[in-house]
């Protein structure tokens, strides 16, 4: 009798993909808020939303994402009508992977996605952006935690995820005029 010994790793993507195009304004688009349904993932990404909603005047949809696994093309539901979508996940390791591996695949749609990451999780976000082949994608960290915290507490974190936003998904001011 023989045996089949099975290598649960899995190489590096020879395929480096590049992002979608950044845009330059969130003003007149749509702004896709998806989260994963863990606690305070919901509040989280709406509580982006409206700090974004401060500077930006756009169109809003919603969904949620699989927590542990890529979501299938034809399961994001209105997806395709966003012009960018940030993504956010309770406090969670395998919903990190998850949610940057999910944020690759809408890149790869062309629509800029920004995953909001805490510092526990950055070391396994980072192994599966260079597993996946984009290795130049960007997440936005905040502070852990994200799951037990009351709205006052979890307020400054929206923000710097806010904050965040511009420089990951708008193209900036200086390469909007160099590329004129």
């Amino acid at each position: 009798m023989s045996m089949i010994v099975l290598d649960p790793t899995q190489e590096p993507s020879p395929a480096s993909h590049s992002g979608a195009p950044r845009l330059d304004t969130l003003n007149g688009k749509t702004l896709g808020l998806w989260n994963n349904a863990k606690i305070n993932a919901a509040k989280f990404v709406e509580m982006i939303g409206e700090e974004l909603a401060r500077d930006f005047s756009f169109e809003v949809v919603r969904g949620v994402y699989n927590p542990g696994r890529l979501m299938e093309a034809d399961e994001w539901g209105e997806i395709d009508r966003c012009d960018a979508v940030v993504l956010v996940n309770g406090d969670c390791g395998a919903c990190s992977t998850s949610g940057i591996a999910n944020a690759i695949e809408l890149e790869k749609r062309g629509i800029p996605a920004m995953l909001v990451v805490t510092p526990p999780f950055i070391a396994a976000v980072k192994a599966t952006v260079e597993m996946r082949g984009m290795p130049d994608i960007q997440w936005a960290r905040v502070d852990h935690p994200i799951a037990q915290l009351d709205e006052a507490t979890l307020s400054p974190r929206a923000v710097e995820a806010a904050r965040q936003f511009h420089d990951i998904i708008l193209q900036p001011a200086t390469a909007r005029s160099q590329a004129a």
